[in-house]
């Protein structure tokens, strides 16, 4: 047992592959050439332009940009390279043409930048506050760990690429609101609050509306103000009840597989994780899925949804566009239930779903949106027949036609249609016959 411990320690054991990679140090070395030329060839197309889904400082467009400015360094950093020749800022909308400008020494400057919010920054400041101001002694072990990993909920945006000009207008204007005595030590605005005030032109910064800034802070204060109060209550959480989240001890792996980016030495750098498992599963014991249950059992019922249904179902924007695609007086060309009778309302979560039958089907064509719920029925029919039986469906809605379905099925209001066991039997023998 003290030998095999040791091993592990190492990380591995003599083996044949182990050997056999060892002997197979060509192969890397051909890998790193192989890499090397990449990069060549890489560099090579985007100067000739014939790649322009990358950027260099001699690209068609650089020499462009250097012939405009008539100037020939450049301050060019990682994400101006790493993104398209025609990618244009989401926030002023800017080509990189119009984007390159002369810094202050003579250079051109070609920057992009990732803009976020700073809500991690508050939390943490938050966080050191409530050790001062409530004179906690004990240490927390958990609470900074739960700090670091609520943060992105309290972001207001995501982080996005821009270039430099709109980011830089951000601290601007966090600065003319400091200058007026406002407190936005971790105030950030997104790029759609940014283009509010921004004056936009072609080679230059951007200039910044103090009027229209001071009329955008008084719109958004109040949601600032209540996320940092509630920043400081989570911070006074972390640091008061010390039972969040537990750190693993430093060297534990939580999840040490192959799949995960372990063991890659000793030749299983080579080894496909999912060509192995295939491999492995070749002789296992595989529990086989019941693809019948969609006509054998019933899905329970639904609840009535609440009077302010519709404020929430367009509150989440898959199910908001749903619905505004439907007219008001639409019903499921299938059950024939109308909008509301579709919405979902389970477990305290509201849903409004349709999907559109596969075009392919002849017997479909016309039916432009279906509700989810008998949609659900006739992909639960086909993954039967291939899955269970081993048949070769084709188009998803080939499987049965809309007034087969109709036969089936009993629509409910606001919950799966209740299938019909011998009729659904039927139409599978129908199927198994053929």
């Amino acid at each position: 047992m003290a030998e095999i411990e040791e091993r592990a320690s190492l990380g591995r054991q003599p083996n044949a592959l182990a050997a056999w990679a060892e002997k197979s140090e060509d192969y890397h070395e051909r890998v790193r050439e192989e890499r090397a030329t990449a990069l060549s060839l890489a560099v090579k197309c985007i100067n000739d332009g014939t790649l322009d889904l990358l950027d260099g400082v001699e690209s068609p467009l650089s020499c462009e940009i250097k012939k405009r400015h008539g100037a020939e360094l450049f301050e060019m950093n990682r994400n101006w390279v790493e993104t398209s020749q025609y990618w244009k800022c989401p926030c002023c909308e800017r080509g990189k043409f119009d984007i390159s400008r002369v810094g202050s020494k003579g250079q051109i400057l070609a920057k992009l930048v990732e803009h976020h919010d700073h809500m991690e920054d508050a939390l943490k400041a938050a966080f050191n506050k409530v050790f001062v101001v409530s004179g906690a002694e004990n240490p927390t072990s958990t609470g900074l760990a739960m700090i670091e990993r609520m943060a992105p909920a309290f972001s207001s945006y995501a982080r996005i690429l821009i270039c430099e000009d709109c980011n830089n207008s951000d601290a601007a204007a966090k600065k003319i609101l400091s200058d007026k005595g406002c407190r936005v030590e971790w105030q950030s605005f997104s790029i759609g609050q940014i283009r509010q005030f921004i004056n936009v032109g072609k080679h230059v910064s951007h200039g910044v509306d103090e009027s229209k800034v001071m009329a955008l802070w008084q719109l958004v204060r109040p949601a600032y103000v209540a996320r940092m109060k509630l920043v400081y209550q989570v911070a006074e959480a972390a640091v008061l009840q010390d039972y969040w989240y537990e750190r693993y001890p430093v060297g534990i792996a939580a999840v040490p597989t192959l799949s995960n980016g372990h063991h890659r030495y000793g030749g299983l750098e080579l080894v496909d994780a999912e060509a192995f498992s295939r491999e492995m599963a070749r002789n296992n014991i595989v529990h086989q899925a019941n693809w019948s249950r969609w006509r054998t059992e019933s899905k329970p019922v639904g609840s009535v949804p609440p009077e302010n249904y519709l404020a929430m179902l367009l509150s989440l924007p898959g199910c908001a566009q749903m619905w505004s695609e439907l007219e008001g007086s639409w019903e499921c060309p299938v059950c024939e239930r109308s909008k509301f009778e579709v919405v979902k309302f389970m477990k305290g979560k509201v849903a409004f779903q349709t999907y559109p039958p596969t075009q392919a089907s002849a017997a479909w064509k016309g039916i432009r949106k279906a509700c989810i719920e008998c949609s659900s029925v006739v992909r639960a029919m086909k993954f039967e027949l291939e899955n269970g039986y081993g048949l070769d469906v084709g188009a998803t809605f080939d499987c049965i036609t809309p007034d087969q379905l109709r036969s089936i099925i009993t629509a409910r209001p606001h919950s799966s249609p209740l299938v019909d066991k011998q009729k659904a039997q039927k139409l599978i023998d129908v199927w198994l016959s053929c």
